[in-house]
């Protein structure tokens, strides 16, 4: 074997070594455990969730006409309401709706008014492209009509869950009604839409956990600073998560949602 053939082959070795040794794993986004602790890292998800169809759709009025349609499971005395998001719908809780009655809470995720099905007024069509940010704030109607329809069934309005503008919505009528006992606010405003949180915040009474990403900069600067005003808080502060019921995917949230409900 010649010089040069033997200078090719130890080129050759050395190439595969550099590029076997520079071979480097991607590291998942983190999520916190709770709290400020922004380092930990992500743990694994259940793996097999499956979407719940046990649940019935029901429907009832509001105090000015609105059609509500919702997803309702059927469990013991006390009820969850689940608060979607602004452009979304009520079957973005079927997975938390399912794991909150395998808990055996009764359950109903609702359509907002102008969303989803929830669309007819008085005979009338008006979705949300139509509404003003008045119209955005009487979403509070709404969950009044939910508390009238499961007391109507034999249950009891225990707890709020919101997202975002379902966030604002959930925190504002729980400053009302003393009833309710906990409400979760899943990347919560200050403000939006016309609905606004600051007073609410300072008298509520009921115990309520906040949770929101880093880098949703708005939604994580208002839960903190919602977290300063309200007497019974605790804020779970994530990363890499995204906005409003968005954080339930690749993480254990809805789990912790549960366990907490359950405390």
């Amino acid at each position: 074997m010649s010089r040069n053939e033997i200078l090719k082959i130890a080129i050759s070795f050395l190439f595969i070594f550099l590029i076997s040794g520079c071979t480097v794993k991607p590291i998942a986004d983190a999520e916190s455990i709770g709290g400020d602790d922004l380092n930990s890292i992500n743990e694994v998800p259940d793996a097999n969730i499956t979407k719940d169809d046990s649940f019935e759709s029901v429907e009832f009025e509001t105090e000015d006409g609105y059609k509500i349609v919702g997803n309702f499971w059927k469990g013991n005395e006390k009820a969850v309401v689940l608060l979607h998001q602004f452009q979304t719908n009520k079957d973005t809780y079927l997975n938390l709706g399912k794991k909150l009655n395998d808990a055996n809470f009764t359950v109903i995720a609702i359509d907002f008014r102008g969303h989803g099905e929830s669309v007819w007024k008085n005979g009338e069509k008006i979705p949300y492209a139509n509404f003003s940010d008045a119209d955005f704030v009487k979403m509070i109607l709404d969950v009044k009509a939910v508390k009238k329809f499961l007391l109507q069934e034999g249950h009891t309005l225990y707890a709020i869950v919101g997202a975002s503008i379902g966030a604002n919505t959930a925190l504002n009528y729980a400053d009302l009604d003393t009833g309710v006992k906990k409400v979760v606010l899943l990347s919560p405003g200050m403000e939006y839409k016309g609905i606004q949180t600051e007073s609410s915040a300072k008298s509520v009474d009921a115990n309520v956990l906040i949770i929101a990403s880093e880098e949703d900069t708005y939604s994580y600067g208002s839960s903190k600073a919602l977290d300063e005003f309200i007497k019974n808080s605790e804020f779970r502060g994530l990363r890499n998560v995204g906005h409003g019921t968005q954080i339930f995917t690749g993480t254990r949230q809805e789990d912790r949602i549960v366990d907490w409900l359950l405390g």
